[in-house]
């Protein structure tokens, strides 16, 4: 039990990563499924009719959320944060999120986007910073 709490920010990390991973190995269909569930009750308590364009959006949220939360969890893992610590994070999020894409090449119904790797790394960035600028505050 010592040893879980001495170590919990990098089990977390690596459960979250885990998790992104898993999410990424739903084939097309499974994928588009989560999202449509979610469209379609935003849809129906906003009135929304132009689905497409709210699929879309939702799913590059999702991106953007996911690396958000990887980008605190890597960065939670330091105790002193410099700038090679910030750079450091931001390369692993956009290698892990390259990587993520290049999985998804091999997966049924789904497509590797260079977008996609973009929207993932600035959710990383925005995560790291928010992280920083929350702590920075709480001092």
């Amino acid at each position: 039990m010592k040893w879980i709490k001495k170590n919990i920010n990098i089990i977390l990390l690596i459960i979250w990563m885990i998790i992104i991973f898993i999410m990424s190995s739903f084939n097309g269909e499974s994928s588009g499924n989560q999202s449509n569930f979610i469209v379609n009750i935003i849809s129906q308590i906003f009135n929304i009719s132009n689905i497409n364009y709210l699929s879309f959006i939702i799913r590059k949220l999702a991106h953007f959320t996911e690396y958000f939360i990887l980008g605190i969890l890597v960065i939670n893992n330091f105790n002193k944060i410099d700038k090679k610590i910030i750079f450091g994070s931001i390369t692993f999020c956009m290698l892990y999120a390259f990587t993520d894409e290049f999985h998804q090449l091999f997966v049924s119904g789904r497509s590797g986007q260079v977008t996609d790797v973009l929207i993932d790394s600035i959710g990383a960035i925005c995560g790291i910073y928010g992280y920083l600028l929350l702590k920075k505050y709480k001092k």
